[in-house]
This record gives structure tokens, C-alpha cells and sequence, in this order.
């Protein structure tokens, strides 16, 4: 897949789990950035110009835990959208970008993907409530694209599954904090 030099096609993997009723996202920190953005990456030759093999390789390659799921699948939340021109500190000067967003649907209960996740992990688990006011942390324009983008924003877009993870929010959120500590360190 060739790509003009001031253009870049990625795809990104939304997981979604509602933990005692309210929503959470797993994303990636991302240190050369200093901010946080949801699992995915640029397209690669390999995925033959598919965006959702770019998805699923970026989900297994990012989230080892998700090999844990026999069954999981891919559904695209939105086609394929222009994002930017915005400055780009991994390749330098103006990129545009060709953005794609897949749901990950999980058939099981999503508790291995929080039992998997140590304090060391580049992912974490962040509410919908800090990705849209931003309190704690940087986080990727890309987040905002997303929300306005979808029809009726983050809080309309489906849970990854059925399973609410209320009886882990202890543990969601230490891991959280001991996540965002290393990674501003």
C-alpha cells in the first residue's frame, strides 16, 4: 500500500465495557506523544488495504490479552474519514490522515482483558467522563473526531459486550492511576 508522503491511513479498535453502569474505553498511552489514544495504527502492506486486518492486528499486537478470546469480532463504527491536516511529532511536518473506527465485540465477559493489564502495561482503562473533559491527562484529538463523529457521540456507541465489570471498578481504576504515574514519569 503506497501512501503520499503528507498522508497516513490507520485504523483503531474500540473496546467499551460498562463498569458499575458507567462507560469505560481501554486505550494506549502513548509516550512519544505524552497522551492517550485509542488501540490502533497505521496500515501496513500485510493488511492489503484493509482497515479492519489493520484493527485486528493493531488489537493483537497492543492487547496480547485479547488472544485469550476464541471469539471476537470487528464492526466498523464509522466508514473511512478524513482527519487533519494536524502536526505530526512521529513523522514531522502536516499529516492527513485516513482514519477508519472498528467496535470489538466479545462474546464472553471481558474480565481477562482487565486481569491481564498490569500496573506496567501501556493500556489503561479510562471512563468516557475524563476522555470528553479531559481532567487528568492529554487526550488524542482523535477522541473528539470520534465523538463528534458517531451519531450521538461516545455515549451512543454500543459496549464491546453485555458483561457490567462493576465488581472490578476497584481494580480498574488502581490500575489506572498506577499506569498514568509510570507513564508521566
Amino acid at each position: 500500500m503506497t501512501v503520499a508522503e503528507n498522508r497516513s491511513i490507520v485504523a483503531f479498535a474500540i473496546v467499551k465495557v460498562a463498569v458499575a453502569g458507567a462507560a469505560y474505553f481501554l486505550m494506549r498511552l502513548n509516550p512519544k506523544w505524552k497522551d492517550i489514544n485509542f488501540v490502533g495504527g497505521h496500515a501496513k502492506e500485510r493488511d492489503a488495504g484493509s482497515l479492519e486486518r489493520t484493527a485486528r492486528r493493531e488489537l493483537w499486537e497492543e492487547v496480547p490479552s485479547i488472544r485469550r478470546y476464541s471469539e471476537f469480532h470487528l464492526e466498523a463504527l464509522t466508514s473511512r474519514m478524513r482527519y487533519g491536516p494536524i502536526e505530526s511529532l512521529s513523522r514531522g511536518g502536516l499529516i492527513e490522515y485516513e482514519v477508519q473506527f472498528f467496535l470489538v465485540r466479545i462474546d464472553r465477559s471481558p474480565e481477562a482483558l482487565v486481569k491481564m493489564l498490569g500496573s506496567r502495561s501501556k493500556n489503561l482503562w479510562v471512563s468516557q467522563y475524563e476522555l470528553l473533559f479531559q481532567n487528568r491527562f492529554r487526550v488524542s484529538g482523535l477522541v473528539k473526531f470520534l465523538d463528534d463523529a458517531y451519531p450521538g457521540g461516545l455515549n451512543c456507541i454500543p459496549y464491546s459486550s453485555g458483561t457490567d465489570l462493576g465488581l472490578m471498578r476497584d481494580r480498574i481504576e488502581r490500575l489506572d492511576g498506577k499506569q498514568l504515574e509510570f507513564a508521566l514519569k
